[in-house]
């Protein structure tokens, strides 16, 4: 009887170790890609400063920070909090970077351009990265500033904003 109870507990072991050897031979599932269009809504407040630069010309570093509601084609909706630092010329435009964070976890990174930091003027966007599951996004995204209000002190001016038609597409790979 000894001999039996040792081939089956030999026989267990040999069904365990099979099943491990399989399951780590499985393939990682990972993200399928994905493309599509958003449109939303930001709500942005901070700061801008102004830097000396002549008589004629008008310079601003600024700051701003915000929520960020997206609906995607696929009728998913997410939630970001926005970081954005950024550079005014009265001469040349505006150049800003973003930060989009998931509230779960990921980011999303861009660049910003447009001629003036005024309600009613177009920004237009690059979406130039990710992380996490976002890693390698890449998209267009454009938006009009509906309301954008300064309030001046000191030499530095606290800004909100609110945005209309913010919209875009994104491919991620």
């Amino acid at each position: 009887m000894g001999g039996n109870h040792s081939e089956k507990q030999w026989g267990r072991l040999m069904i365990i170790l099979s099943v491990l050897f399989l399951m780590a031979d499985l393939p990682t599932i990972g993200h399928a890609a994905e493309s599509g269009e958003f449109s939303g809504t930001w709500i942005a407040n901070g700061e801008r400063e102004m830097f000396p630069f002549g008589d004629e010309r008008k310079i601003y570093t600024f700051k701003l920070s915000g929520h960020v509601n997206l609906e995607t084609s696929l009728g998913r909706q997410k939630d970001y909090w926005s970081d954005c630092v950024g550079f005014a010329d009265t001469g040349t435009g505006i150049e800003a970077r973003c930060v989009w964070k998931d509230f779960a976890g990921p980011k999303v990174f861009m660049t910003l351009k447009s001629e003036k930091l005024q309600k009613d003027n177009r920004f237009t966007g690059t979406i130039v990265g990710g992380t996490e599951h976002l890693k390698g996004i890449t998209g267009e995204l454009s938006f009009i500033w509906s309301s954008l209000s300064f309030q001046e002190e000191a030499g530095k001016s606290s800004v909100t904003g609110q945005t209309l038609d913010l919209r875009g597409t994104y491919q991620v790979p």
